[in-house]
């Protein structure tokens, strides 16, 4: 079974997206911050990654720089699920290595055409 690690400081986000993923065939690792989220990776090895931008201890885009840099195995899967639309914010996403970005609000049919897309489903 394919894992998915999801990021977010909200725990509301981090439930919605756990039934989500969860009901799209993933198991599922959380995290409330970007510093667990570099460990996470590293101890768990996701096959995929959904995370906020705003992250504390470690914003998501310096925890997605770390992540790039580590000489992991299998390299996962990186979504931004954030709620800010700014180009250049989206822009520094995929160019720092993000694979996709999502706009909160977002719902299952979202999510499953993304991880469609990157051939995860």
């Amino acid at each position: 079974m394919a894992k998915c690690l999801i990021a977010d400081d909200s725990r509301v986000i981090r439930l919605l997206l756990s039934k989500i993923i969860s009901k799209l065939g993933f198991s599922v690792i959380e995290a409330e911050d970007g510093e667990d989220v570099v460990e996470l990776t590293q101890t768990q090895e996701p096959d995929l990654i959904i995370m906020d931008w705003n992250l504390p201890v470690l914003e998501g885009i310096d925890a997605l720089y770390k992540i790039r840099e580590l000489n992991l195995a299998k390299t996962p899967k990186v979504i931004f699920c954030s709620s800010s639309s700014d180009m250049d914010r989206i822009n520094q996403a995929i160019e720092g290595g993000a694979d996709d970005y999502i706009i909160k609000p977002f719902d299952e049919d979202i999510i499953a055409v993304k991880l469609t897309i990157l051939g995860l489903l």
